[in-house]
């Protein structure tokens, strides 16, 4: 019988800026002794785990969303606009990104039971381009923040940083590119229609030196089991940080709620239930805190 796959939850070309000819630092919470570790790990080995999801939808992604992407990626990174259709296909890959997790389809396995779910989803994993909720992410106002020259991104196990529900105006959805660029989409105002909404195009902040050691804060609570940084930025500041706040709040699932706009605080209420009853912890309220809301300032390049 045929192993299943290595889903590969983080792709490889997503990663790889991340990686020195050695490849990465790897900072994981170790299984036995309950502390958190690092690791110089190969380039190709992180991201990936055994048996996530099936040999069709490992193929799915690789051959239906991530040849597609991939060039729109490197897009991004060289500071190009992209078209409406390249916007709602990173769309797709963001939401995908999100829900091909660890730690999502923990949760979402534990809400299957909870709730005597059994249907699967028609494009498991992957998305699809007709899909309503890409336009809550591709109507949203979009920006790139570039790190300090002294500064740096880290890549989790998580990549996307959601901060709430895609419905919400105030929500904003965070993913480094590469470490030193991050793209941000935007929070909106209260009366923003994401199915009629133009958005305006994409800007980029410089950030003071420091500034993405607050967003790496983030990102580092929200992981599942680990983050890579790559090796020249290792040191007593990464060590400080991602021994004290690494996975100690995940990334809530976010989608595994239908948002009944009518009482938004139950929905909280009921997805941070269900990551309670998976890891046996008690998580206090959901709280981005200075990352909500987070607007496009201008349509220039400025500063953050």
């Amino acid at each position: 019988m045929a192993k299943p796959p290595l889903s590969h939850f983080s792709p490889k070309f997503s990663n790889k800026a991340w990686a020195d000819d050695d490849g990465y630092t790897s900072y994981f919470n170790c299984p036995y002794s309950e502390e958190v570790k690092k690791s110089p790990i190969g380039w190709k080995q992180w991201g990936r785990k055994r048996g996530l999801y099936s040999w069709a939808v490992e193929n799915s992604l690789d051959k239906d969303l991530e040849t597609a992407a991939g060039p729109i990626y490197q897009k991004i990174c060289s500071y190009n606009e992209l078209t409406n259709n390249e916007r709602i296909i990173w769309s797709q890959f963001l939401l995908s990104q999100l829900i091909r997790t660890p730690t999502y389809m923990r949760y979402e396995n534990r809400a299957r039971e909870l709730f005597g779910i059994t249907e699967k989803p028609k494009h498991d994993r992957v998305g699809c381009r007709e899909c309503g909720d890409l336009n809550f992410v591709a109507n949203r106002d979009w920006c790139l923040l570039l790190a300090h020259e002294d500064d740096f991104f880290v890549r989790s196990d998580n990549p996307v940083f959601q901060t709430g529900f895609i419905e919400l105006p105030d929500t904003c959805i965070f993913y480094p590119l590469t470490p030193k660029l991050c793209f941000v989409a935007c929070s909106m105002p209260n009366d923003w229609d994401a199915f009629s909404n133009k958005p305006n195009e994409t800007c980029g902040y410089q950030l003071a030196k420091g500034g993405a050691y607050f967003y790496n804060f983030h990102l580092a609570k929200a992981a599942g089991e680990s983050l890579i940084i790559s090796p020249k930025h290792d040191g007593i500041v990464a060590e400080g940080m991602y021994n004290d706040i690494l996975g100690i709040y995940p990334q809530p699932p976010f989608s595994l709620h239908v948002l009944d706009s009518s009482n938004t605080e139950n929905a909280f209420k009921s997805i941070r239930k269900i990551m309670s009853m998976t890891d046996g912890t008690e998580y206090p309220c959901w709280q981005p805190m200075e990352l909500e809301p987070f607007y496009q300032k201008n349509n220039g390049t400025g500063t953050a």
